[in-house]
């Protein structure tokens, strides 16, 4: 159950009681005055930081770290960890690359944030997610994919799958995906294998550049 943005377990505070505080989910005024982390988990539409891309952020760090009375020495930090795993339990990668494979545009943009970032790091290539689906969907040939591993890491999972396009041969993909909640926020695809943009995908006017000079360094994880 989630009590609060930022990882206090609001049913342990010795405020609750005293101060006839809901906790921090149900208030819009907190009594102890404003509060950035607050702010910042509601603005972004996230139920607590966890579900955050930027966790935990030095907003989040300074506040769990600030010591007595404020501080808890990154206790509320590893609840919303805590909370943001079982999340993520939601997200299903076999489904979703059945998805991918079926090319189906709805069903697709239901699996990521609005902001969303992927990235073809190959190709050097940054989609939002509507260039991301209309990349996918309008691919002009047919392709399958198998999934091979699936590995749990720190905000996300990552995949290894086995990709076979008609008239070309069998290559690998590792995409690293970060989580919020049980949403992408951001998917890192790197393909074992290199070469430009291809024309098709040229022809469309999607996407932009990663970085101005190509590097595998800069994933924002």
């Amino acid at each position: 159950m989630i009590e609060s943005r930022c990882g206090i377990k609001c049913s342990q505070c010795e405020y609750k009681t005293s101060m006839n505080c809901l906790d921090c989910t149900k208030i819009d005024n907190p009594f102890w005055g404003g509060c950035d982390v607050k702010k910042c988990c509601e603005a972004k539409k996230r139920e607590h930081c966890g579900q955050c891309s930027e966790f935990p952020c030095g907003v989040l760090n300074e506040y769990s770290y600030a010591g007595e009375p404020d501080g808890d020495d990154g206790k509320r930090i590893e609840t919303c960890r805590t909370w943001a795993q079982a999340e993520n339990q939601d997200f299903a990668p076999d489904t979703f690359l059945s998805h991918v494979m079926a090319q189906d545009a709805n069903a697709l943009e239901s699996y990521f944030t609005p902001d969303a970032v992927i990235c073809w790091h190959e190709t050097n290539e940054q989609f939002t997610v509507a260039e991301y689906i209309r990349a996918n969907c309008e691919y002009p040939g047919e392709w399958q994919c198998a999934i091979e591993r699936v590995e749990a890491i720190d905000g996300g999972l990552a995949l290894v799958y086995r990709i076979a396009c008609e008239g070309a041969p069998e290559f690998i993909v590792t995409s690293f995906i970060k989580l919020a909640g049980s949403k992408i926020s951001r998917m890192d695809d790197y393909y074992c294998m290199c070469g430009a943009v291809p024309d098709w995908r040229k022809e469309m006017g999607i996407g932009k550049p990663i970085i101005a000079e190509k590097s595998h360094t800069d994933t924002g994880w």
